[in-house]
């Protein structure tokens, strides 16, 4: 491991960030799953409304990075027309070359200030804005709430993320500890460095008694130290992060005519996860959803929100109806390694989701639903078809309709484990000559280190499936593959082991590449990369 960074006197007097922070220092743009079209009209439907569909709307972006997030959409979703707006030239133009490379008549992406968007961008159905409301001055985040007002489209969504406390005061401390030591420097790099320094320091000059403080610090530091430079420079050390309260938010925006909907993530919006007490207590104290969750924010100490809102004379309704499942598509949210063979008995059968949660079941329909998505995976299924299948499974003649739509929806509202989605995710299945995304393949060849996967999530390949994936675009069977393969191992630009020893022989070399390439492509099915 590099040796911790010390700190370090400053050579001259205070500085502070000049010119666009995010050109000296690109922030690394990935997609982010809650904010795609197909995930924000989950919400609305589930919520009664009818939200444009997501294969046909249009979308924009504020503060969109080089595109990492809005691309994979554009290339998913060629019907729909997406435009992205963001202040940093040297990230829209990293952008604007991925697009290029992919050839996508259905995407913009403007080097402009949120300032500048007006009129003549047209109307949207989604608008999204991500890791932007928190981080600049007033003016900018009326413009924003102004920009979802004047331009959403009836029955459209606005998903804005932002910063909250009560979480964010005492990490807010922490912010103003690095900014006071870390701006006293010139360079990006050299801030980052130093307040990376600074916290170790605190980190290990805090009292050792366990208590609030010092098991604060200790927190941030192990925190922080899995977080790439580009996130601490962003996110503590700009001259702007204003975490608000949730009721000033929702406040803020009614003055724009516009209404709370709900969040991204629906769990974090139910009393019940927390116990009958809590339940009981809201219901003396908030009145109405806002208060509630308001006060859900004191007892989580939560820091950070997705916020979906609409205008204000959009009609819908908190109380989810099964109905509002029949026309998703579902699956689970991650593979889960768990046989699903004894469906009909008492038997539970469990499955533990990557935030640590275990779902224990011993409902039949819910253990036939769980092996008839695991069965499919990566790929979703309708809710009809699903219907069917499990009916098949636990040999029932009469309809399951309801009791399947009550199971999967308290299962989705309550934990982690299941996914809706407003399209279908296809099966695939690698190909003698098999193709990965183009955007993945664009990314990688760009230089960056993660990818879209077609259920828009970030993932990070390994070593080999990083050169792998390149290659992937239909032209080469798995033996071409292996000695492209071979071949940059030789120029030792990738490294293949047996036993601990690095490989150095074509033959052996090809012949350990044969076998990890077929690893390698059932892994990428799996992570649902693969589109033929």
């Amino acid at each position: 491991m590099p040796d911790a960074p010390r700190l370090a006197a400053p050579a001259a007097a205070p500085l502070t960030p000049a010119g666009n922070s995010y050109d000296e220092m690109p922030y690394e743009s990935h997609p982010y799953p809650q904010t795609h079209p197909s995930r924000l009209n989950v919400v609305a439907t589930l919520f009664g409304m009818k939200p444009a569909p997501v294969d046909r709307c249009r979308v924009l972006e504020l503060g969109c990075a080089s595109g990492g997030n809005l691309i994979p959409m554009a290339e998913q979703l060629p019907g729909s027309e997406f435009i992205g707006v963001d202040l940093s030239g040297r990230q829209i133009t990293d952008g604007q070359q991925i697009v290029q490379m992919l050839g996508l008549p259905n995407i913009s992406l403007r080097h402009a200030s949120i300032l500048d968007v007006d009129e003549s961008y047209g109307a949207f159905d989604y608008i999204i804005c991500h890791g932007v409301f928190s981080w600049v001055p007033d003016v900018v985040r009326e413009k924003i709430l102004d920009i979802c007002a004047r331009q959403l489209r009836p029955g459209g969504v606005a998903y804005i993320s932002y910063n909250t406390y009560p979480g964010w005061h005492l990490r807010g401390m922490i912010r103003d500890m690095m900014r006071f030591h870390a701006l006293r420097f010139a360079g990006a790099q050299t801030q980052v460095k130093q307040a990376r320094a600074l916290l170790d320091f605190l980190a290990k000059s805090a009292p050792q008694d366990g208590g609030a403080y010092s098991t604060l610090l200790r927190s941030e530091l192990e925190m922080i130290q899995s977080r790439a430079d580009p996130y601490l420079y962003h996110e503590h050390l700009e001259a702007v992060n204003d975490p608000l309260y949730f009721y000033q938010f929702a406040e803020q925006a009614a003055r724009h005519q516009l209404r709370y909907l709900g969040e991204a993530r629906l769990t974090t919006m139910l009393a019940g996860n927390f116990g009958p007490d809590v339940q009981k207590a809201l219901a003396v104290i908030a009145p109405n959803q806002i208060q509630t969750e308001q006060y859900l924010d004191f007892v989580r100490n939560r820091m950070f929100r997705e916020t979906l809102l609409v205008h204000e004379q959009t009609r819908f309704d908190w109380t989810i109806r099964t109905e509002s499942l029949h026309g998703l598509h579902l699956t689970t949210r991650q593979y889960f390694p768990t046989q699903v063979t004894d469906i009909l008995s008492d038997a539970p059968v469990q499955f533990q989701t990557k935030s640590g949660l275990t779902l224990s079941t011993t409902n039949p329909i819910m253990k036939a639903a769980m092996r008839v998505f695991l069965d499919r995976w990566p790929a979703t299924i309708s809710f009809p078809d699903l219907e069917k299948a499990v009916a098949h499974l636990v040999q029932k003649a009469k309809p399951i309709t309801e009791e399947l739509a009550l199971v999967l929806l308290n299962t989705y509202v309550s934990s982690d484990v299941l996914e809706f989605y407003a399209l279908p995710i296809d099966p695939v299945q690698p190909s003698p000559q098999p193709i990965a995304r183009p955007s993945a393949r664009a990314r990688l060849t760009a230089g960056h280190l993660t990818i879209a996967n077609r259920r828009h999530e970030q993932v990070k390949p390994a070593d080999l499936e990083r050169h792998l994936i390149p290659l992937l675009d239909g032209t080469r069977d798995r033996p071409a593959l292996a000695e492209h393969l071979t071949t940059l191992v030789l120029h030792g630009q990738l490294n293949v082991q047996r036993d601990g020893q690095q490989l150095t022989e074509p033959a052996a070399i090809r012949e350990a590449l044969t076998i990890a390439l077929d690893q390698s492509l059932q892994l990428l099915g799996q992570l649902s990369v693969l589109v033929g």
